[in-house]
């Protein structure tokens, strides 16, 4: 697992809640535009007794900004290079050849040596090379927006998708809805469903102790069984036991058996819709968990 710290790594978008423990990494894709918009101007550096060639204080800015975008980029980036890290270094060690001359100040008038022009480019073209096949081997994803849901929700935000009173009223859902929509991010589909079934039967749980005022849960604590207990009791919203029974019929009790899957998008969203409908006629009963007052 990963651990944040305040300032991400280079490349690395933070998720929302910044510090928090994820093995999720969003990437920045600008990162990678701006690092060839620095590094591929060391090209334009010619030396002494060549056309088009520079002073020192000429390519000093360039080589300022390609050093640090590649010392970045090898030392402190999310991207761990394997392939073209040696390169890179070698890079960087001719870069800094030009960096420390200007920073001297004696030569900053003089045309730029010719081996530390020639090295500059060489080692750009045999770095770029490497680093081409290694971005192109390299496991990175687009996620694909599902339906009209904003992906970034889905994935760091989920319980956006519930009735915004959860939290407070049935904060030991949250971790299940959000690792519905999670899954529903990177098409988990079946494990979309275990999910959202869990957090809903956890929200019927607190809607049980409400209703009934109190009384035991059933045994076995699966739908069916505090279905009986609610209809036994002559408890709770007639709708709110209807569209249990209809959610433990239509989706509960097929996806528990290992032929059954949720094959698309839509019937893993139709789920999590139903889902969020019951759970938001459970919720009007349900009064919020009392919070402790800070002393």
């Amino acid at each position: 697992m990963v651990k944040f710290d305040a300032e991400p790594l280079a490349g690395l978008i933070l998720p929302p809640a910044c510090g928090a423990a994820t093995q999720m990494q969003r990437i920045d894709g600008n990162y990678l535009y701006s690092l060839g918009w620095k590094l591929h101007p060391l090209s334009t550096i010619f030396g002494e007794n060549e056309q088009g060639a520079m002073t020192y204080g000429m390519a000093f800015a360039i080589a300022y900004f390609a050093e640090i975008a590649l010392d970045e980029l090898l030392n402190q980036s999310i991207f761990k290079l394997r392939f073209s890290y040696q390169s890179g270094q070698a890079l960087l060690k001719s870069v800094k050849q030009i960096t420390e001359v200007a920073f001297g100040g004696q030569r900053i008038g003089d045309n730029v040596d010719h081996m530390h022009a020639y090295s500059v480019r060489a080692d750009l073209t045999i770095f770029e090379t490497n680093l081409a096949s290694e971005f192109a081997l390299m496991d990175t994803y687009i996620v694909a927006k599902k339906g009209a849901l904003d992906t970034t929700d889905l994935i760091w935000n989920g319980a956006a998708f519930m009735p915004a009173d959860l939290s407070a009223k049935v904060p030991a859902a949250i971790g299940d809805v959000e690792q519905a929509t999670k899954c529903l991010a990177f098409e988990l589909l079946t494990a979309v469903g275990f999910h959202i079934h869990r957090a809903n039967e956890c929200v019927l749980h607190r809607y049980y102790d409400v209703v009934t005022g109190g009384k035991p849960h059933p045994k076995t604590r699966n739908i069916g069984d505090y279905l009986r207990k609610l209809d036994e009791f002559g408890v709770g919203d007639q709708r709110v036991r209807t569209a249990l029974r209809d959610l433990k019929d239509l989706h509960r009790n097929p996806l528990i058996h290992p032929e059954h899957s949720l094959e698309t998008v839509d019937e893993a969203i139709d789920l999590l819709s139903a889902v969020r409908a019951l759970v938001g006629q459970m919720l009007k009963e349900i009064p919020p968990v009392n919070v402790p007052e800070a002393p």
